[in-house]
C-alpha cells in the first residue's frame, strides 16, 4: 500500500469491516473482503492493529487509543506512529476493510 501523508482525529473512531476476515499469514496477516473477493497482506505491525480492530463484539476503536497501542508495543515515538497509522487506516479505509466514524 502506498505512502499517504494525511492526518486523522484523535476522536476517530475505527473497527474492522465485519465482511472482511482474517488470518495470520507468517508474521502477518491476509486479509479477504468478502464484498469483493480480493486479498490484501499486511506486515507484523498491520497485523498487531488489525488484531486490535477486531473486536469480537464490532466495537470500535479511537484513533488516539490506537495510536497508544501501538506506541507502547513497538516502543516508538507516538508522533511517528500517529502519522504510519493515519496513512495505514486511510488505506484500509480505503479498501473498505475497516469502518471509520467520526463521533
Amino acid at each position: 500500500m502506498e505512502r499517504i501523508d494525511t492526518v486523522l482525529p484523535p476522536t476517530l473512531l475505527i473497527a474492522s469491516d465485519p465482511e472482511v476476515v482474517g488470518c495470520t499469514l507468517g508474521e502477518g496477516s491476509a486479509l479477504l473482503n468478502l464484498r469483493t473477493n480480493i486479498y490484501y497482506s499486511l506486515n507484523a505491525v498491520g497485523a498487531f492493529v488489525w488484531e486490535a480492530l477486531s473486536d469480537p463484539l464490532g466495537e470500535p476503536v479511537s484513533f488516539a487509543s490506537l495510536v497508544a497501542r501501538v506506541s507502547q508495543a513497538y516502543d516508538a515515538p507516538a508522533d511517528m506512529v500517529e502519522q504510519d497509522l493515519a496513512n495505514l487506516v486511510t488505506q484500509l479505509d480505503a479498501a473498505g476493510l475497516v469502518r471509520c466514524t467520526r463521533p
